[in-house]
């Protein structure tokens, strides 16, 4: 017999399939998600401070951070530690953070940009495993992670320290979704108790976390189906968590009527002409501004009006229709993006771009579940280019908007060059020249200011201040006591006037002025100084132990 020839057979290459697969087992898709993230958002790492927020909550705080009442102060205080009556901001979680990085990096500005970045990453891994908690692929829920990880509209979140609330907000969100889903499946009450912690970590976050019951519940009938009496267990978990919430939250920062709540509603409709520029930006994010107005959006809102219909197309093209996944991607948008159009003063409202963080998480699952996205097979190579050419795209036009927060000026020049409307913005560009002792192109801004808005508060005791320091005492004057018309209860107004008249021997006009003060924020610690100070040079004992007594009754040590 003949023996029978062997043949050897070539290696073959590795199916696309499982290479794609393999490099995303376990926790590989972590690592590939804080690679990209610390390649692109790294920079920022140096980045210095923008005197946006920042310098209230972060900066002026660094040493009340180091305290040992520090973690509890995040529970009783408003997050900018305004004076009772002013209070609207309850944050306590993004002050821990603040506390903790404070703590870590030992007051380097550095420490805060890298747990920016780290809690960027976090929320875009989870953000993946919540795709795929939904049933999407794991290559598909990746590379919408990616999108989201790269996607412009982040880069507030990231490379402006106080943005973060926004990622931590998404954390225990999308955390929070997960082991709602995961309690579904298997119905573990410990699931349900994580879900409920990190609802309540949410709430102690940002407000917005309210809608997630809502989005919870609507998740659940329409996808499962469950009967009324599986959210028996649920509905107590959530009423309670929402109850020890709202304590926390009056006793911090004290309640509000319904004529106020009102206001907040009707702010909230006047602005909704802001989900348009949100929406174009998510889609065509070109025309980016670190500070916009809605009167300076117009190119945003045309876009979003095509994205609209990019949108409308991509559900006529899918067949069948995932109905489902519409309306709860759309709702997701809306939930996490209305309560961010709330004005709490008079303000113009500003629609930066980091409250559009966790709502285009919303946009993204839209767009997973139509036709063109269910259709691509991802381990093909004209798929994975098209969707590395988005990615790389997005990146680009990430990395070139960071640079606008790289410090002050860069923020402030940008903020005005892009919403040039915006009387806030000219008015905090003369500030940041004030600050440098330019006070030809201090004024200049000022006067801008107050061109484009003769009422913007501040801008007024902007102005005096350049007319003092360039000895112009009248025009000071008159700039200070418009300033007190419009704004009675700006005390830097008072105080400013009050040292002015000081200045120039006008001292028993100076005093009622630093009174004024206490009437307004009993705990003004320079106010007590000036008066301290004065009247024990003028010898009057009886108005000296008097404001030494309510200074101590305050608890501030002069």
């Amino acid at each position: 017999m003949k023996k029978a020839v062997e043949t050897k057979r070539k290696p073959q290459p590795a199916s696309p399939v499982k290479t794609n697969l393999r490099l995303l087992r376990g926790w590989f898709p972590l690592l590939w998600f804080a690679i990209a993230g610390f390649l692109l958002f790294g920079i920022t790492i140096g980045f210095d401070y923008t005197f946006m927020d920042d310098l209230t909550l972060v900066k002026n705080q660094m040493e009340a951070f180091k305290s040992s009442r520090a973690i509890s102060g995040a529970f009783t205080d408003d997050a900018f530690h305004l004076p009772q009556g002013k209070r609207f901001y309850f944050r306590p979680v993004l002050t821990l953070s603040f506390i903790a990085d404070a703590r870590i990096g030992g007051g380097s500005f550095a420490m805060y940009h890298f747990s920016n970045i780290a809690y960027h990453i976090l929320a875009t891994f989870l953000l993946f495993l919540l795709f795929m908690g939904f049933g999407f692929e794991r290559i598909r829920s990746f590379i919408f992670g990616m999108i989201f990880l790269v996607h412009p509209l982040a880069t507030q979140a990231v490379a402006w320290v106080p943005g973060r609330n926004d990622s931590l907000l998404a954390i225990c969100i999308l955390g929070s979704f997960i082991f709602w889903i995961r309690y579904m499946q298997k119905g573990k009450a410990q699931d349900l108790v994580i879900h409920l912690a990190l609802f309540f970590m949410s709430l102690l976050t940002k407000e917005n976390a309210i809608v997630l019951p809502v989005l919870a519940v609507g998740y659940t009938i329409v996808r499962f189906r469950k009967p009324a009496g599986f959210f028996l267990l649920p509905a107590a978990g959530w009423i309670i968590t929402l109850f020890l919430w709202i304590v926390l939250r009056q006793q911090a920062l004290g309640g509000g009527g319904i004529t106020s709540y009102l206001a907040l509603a009707h702010s909230v409709l006047i602005n909704l002409p802001g989900i348009m520029p949100y929406l174009g930006k998510a889609f065509f994010p070109f025309d980016l501004s670190v500070f916009p107005i809605l009167a300076d959006m117009k190119g945003s809102f045309v876009l979003g009006i095509v994205a609209f219909a990019l949108l409308a197309a991509l559900v006529v093209y899918t067949r069948p229709k995932q109905w489902f996944w519409y309306f709860f991607g759309s709702a997701w948008f809306l939930a996490f993006l209305l309560p961010s159009f709330i004005s709490v003063n008079t303000l113009v409202r500003d629609f930066s771009e980091h409250r559009g963080y966790l709502p285009l998480a919303g946009l993204l699952l839209f767009v997973l579940a139509t036709g063109p996205v269910i259709k691509a097979d991802f381990t093909r190579r004209v798929p994975l280019l098209v969707m590395a050419g988005v990615i790389l795209l997005y990146g680009f036009l990430t990395f070139r908007h960071t640079r606008f927060f790289h410090d002050r000026f860069t923020f402030w020049q940008n903020a005005l060059k892009t919403s040039p409307s915006h009387a806030f913005n000219a008015n905090n560009l003369g500030a940041m020249y004030f600050l440098e002792g330019d006070f030809v192109h201090a004024e200049k801004y000022f006067r801008r200011a107050l061109e484009l808005n003769p009422q913007e508060p501040m801008a007024n005791s902007n102005t005096g201040l350049v007319c003092m320091n360039t000895e112009r005492p009248a025009e000071a004057e008159q700039y200070y006591l418009e300033e007190i018309r419009i704004n009675p209860t700006y005390e830097d107004a008072y105080y400013n006037l009050g040292l002015l008249y000081a200045r120039y021997s006008r001292i028993e006009e100076a005093l009622p002025q630093w009174e004024k003060i206490l009437t307004i924020n009993p705990a003004h610690n320079d106010a007590y100084k000036m008066l301290l100070y004065t009247y024990e040079k003028l010898q009057r004992t009886d108005d000296y132990n008097r404001i030494l007594g309510m200074a101590r009754a305050n608890g501030i040590q002069p």
